[in-house]
């Protein structure tokens, strides 16, 4: 649709919609206009000019304007009612353009994913668990080749920084180890974990050590570790779990 970049400023005489009949002659004054053959028309870039019928006046200083010229140039529908005295205009429908968008979706397929919601990632070791203020970091798993107080035994082997709270330790008397779906009990021959455990780990300080399980064989393909952390930022002890799941 065609804008409008002219402004129509009056009505010209005579064939401007429609002829002027007798009675509207005998009910209106007549005047003088200055006819000015010279005027062009800028519509949309294209330049015309109006029809000999259908002038451009210029009266009392006034441009007057052929209003059913410009209207068709415009693509608008012109009409006058005499008995009304109203001059109607009416603009083109605007055009609906559908526009057809294809975009390029990249397709992922998850190969080892499958569809169950409780679904697990399992890492390689070491993972990392990043907490508000600290992270912890499972190394290693360890098993003895050989039996230590009538028993094999598993170490797990743990990193703790503390970047940003006030002070943590590590409650490892808790903790679940899950090799190949079957868990794991705590060692309760000697010492169940490091002594590293037993202080707490202030403000920009790591630590490293180790919890203790009963021993199993070194065959396993993916396992779980979990026990909590003991976050105190200055405002009161907060229990946080951690949990590593990994695999060989």
């Amino acid at each position: 649709m065609k804008s409008w970049k002219i402004g129509i400023l009056g009505f010209a005489a005579g064939a401007m919609v429609m002829g002027v009949s007798p009675v509207f002659a005998s009910v209106y004054k007549t005047v003088q206009a200055q006819i000015m053959a010279d005027v062009m028309f800028d519509v949309d870039g294209n330049v015309v000019a109006s029809p000999s019928n259908q002038p451009v006046l210029n009266y009392n200083g006034y441009i007057y304007v052929p209003l059913r010229f410009v209207s068709e140039a415009l693509e608008c529908q012109v009409s006058f009612d005499p008995v009304m005295k109203r001059v109607a205009m009416v603009s083109p429908e605007a055009e609906v353009i559908e526009k057809v968008v294809e975009k390029e979706v990249e397709k992922i397929v998850y190969v080892d994913k499958s569809d169950d919601p409780d679904y697990v990632v399992y890492n390689k070791l070491p993972v990392t668990v990043y907490k508000d203020g600290y992270e912890v970091t499972l190394k290693n798993i360890m098993m003895d080749d050989e039996e230590n107080a009538g028993m094999r035994r598993t170490r797990t082997y743990l990193k703790v920084e503390n970047t940003d709270v006030t002070k943590i330790s590590v409650m490892p008397y808790e903790a679940k180890l899950i090799l190949d779906d079957k868990e794991i009990d705590v060692s309760i021959a000697g010492g169940r974990w490091d002594d590293a455990w037993s202080e707490n780990i202030k403000k920009d300080e790591q630590k490293e050590g180790y919890i203790l399980f009963n021993g199993v064989e070194y065959g396993y393909t993916k396992g779980s570790l979990e026990f909590q952390v003991r976050v105190n930022d200055g405002s009161g002890d907060v229990i946080d779990t951690i949990r590593f799941d990994f695999k060989k």
